[in-house]
C-alpha cells in the first residue's frame, strides 16, 4: 500500500508541474494580446473578442499527501501601453495587455520543472521497489 501511496502522490505531483508549465505557457503565449482592464471585467469586448486574463499557479497539499493545481487569475489583470497603431487603442492610443512578468513566468517555469523532475524521480524509486518487491515473492 506505501509504494501505492507513493505512486499516487507522485502523480499528482506530475500533473501539476504540468497544469504550472501550460498555464506559464499560455501567459507568455498571450504576452501581446488584448486584456481585460479589470479582473472581474467583460471576458470579451464590444465587438465580442476574447480578452486574456493573465493567471498564476497555486499548489495545495491534498489530505491524501498529493497536490493540488490551481489557477488564480492575477491582479491588476492589465497594464496600459502605449500602442496607437493597435485597432484596440482607445483615443489616447492606450491598449490593456495582460499583466505578464516575463521573469515571473521564467522562474515559474524552472520551479515547474524541478517540481516534475523530483516525482518522476519518485515515481522511478517506487517502481525499483515494486520490481525488487516483485523479484523477493518470485
Amino acid at each position: 500500500m506505501a509504494i501505492t501511496n507513493a505512486l499516487s502522490s507522485a502523480l499528482s505531483g506530475v500533473q501539476a508541474a504540468e497544469r504550472r508549465f501550460g498555464n506559464s505557457a499560455n501567459n507568455v503565449a498571450n504576452l501581446r494580446s488584448q486584456a481585460s482592464p479589470t479582473v472581474d471585467g467583460p471576458a470579451t469586448d464590444a465587438e465580442g473578442r476574447t480578452l486574456f486574463r493573465a493567471a498564476s499557479s497555486v499548489d495545495q497539499t491534498t489530505a491524501t499527501g498529493g497536490v493540488r493545481s490551481s489557477q488564480l487569475l492575477v491582479d491588476p489583470s492589465s497594464i496600459q501601453e502605449y500602442d496607437p497603431s493597435a485597432s484596440h487603442a482607445d483615443a489616447d492610443g492606450l491598449v490593456h495587455r495582460p499583466n505578464v512578468d516575463l521573469v515571473r513566468e521564467t522562474a515559474d517555469q524552472i520551479a515547474g520543472q524541478r517540481q516534475l523532475e523530483a516525482n518522476l524521480a519518485s515515481i522511478r524509486a517506487a517502481d525499483e521497489l515494486l520490481q525488487a518487491t516483485l523479484d523477493i515473492k518470485s
